[in-house]
């Protein structure tokens, strides 16, 4: 009898052992895979961070091209028209295609601008509407990453729970 308890101890003692050895294991793959969970989630807000800078520096080179060609345009028609930057008033009734241009400001030396404040309320209306469209682009723009971000951590955690999975079905198997 005191060798069959004797020989039990020692079996339990060995199960036990191999028990232990199996839960450092998993242990450690679970640290191993909380550390690159960790690189991959700072890598991302990096990545976020870079690409954030990098749609706003061209936003603003954008913006920057298109008022360069906005200004190409007027100076275009200028050259057309004789050096007449502005149409005259569309509602002026005795307009004749043999009339003058406008009279420079001998202090700006540029033709006087008819409906000044009628123009600078549409280039506003413009600018707003420009600003809109880009702040609802932005605003897709964002929704599309944040779902791209929430897709790929989705895809981590069910990719660890699957590497969880098999490393739990071979401690199982042995």
């Amino acid at each position: 009898v005191t060798v069959l308890t004797l020989c039990l101890n020692v079996y339990q003692f060995k199960l036990i052992d191999g028990y232990l050895r199996n839960i450092q294991e998993l242990t450690d793959t679970h640290n191993e895979l909380h550390s690159v969970w960790e690189v991959d989630r700072h890598s991302v807000e990096e990545c976020r961070t870079e690409m954030h800078k990098m749609e706003t520096h061209m936003n603003d080179k954008e913006t920057a091209n298109t008022n360069v060609e906005k200004e190409v345009t007027r100076l275009r028609r200028a050259i057309q028209k004789e050096g007449v930057t502005e149409d005259p008033h569309p509602d002026h009734e005795d307009h004749h295609a043999g009339d003058t241009p406008p009279t420079p400001h001998p202090e700006q030396n540029y033709p006087t601008r008819p409906n000044h404040q009628q123009l600078e309320e549409q280039q506003r209306q413009q600018l707003d509407e420009q600003r809109q469209e880009e702040e609802q682009r932005k605003q897709q723009e964002e929704l599309q990453r944040d779902q791209e971000t929430q897709r790929q951590q989705e895809e981590q955690q069910r990719q660890l729970e699957e590497q969880q999975r098999q490393e739990q079905m071979k401690v199982e198997a042995q």
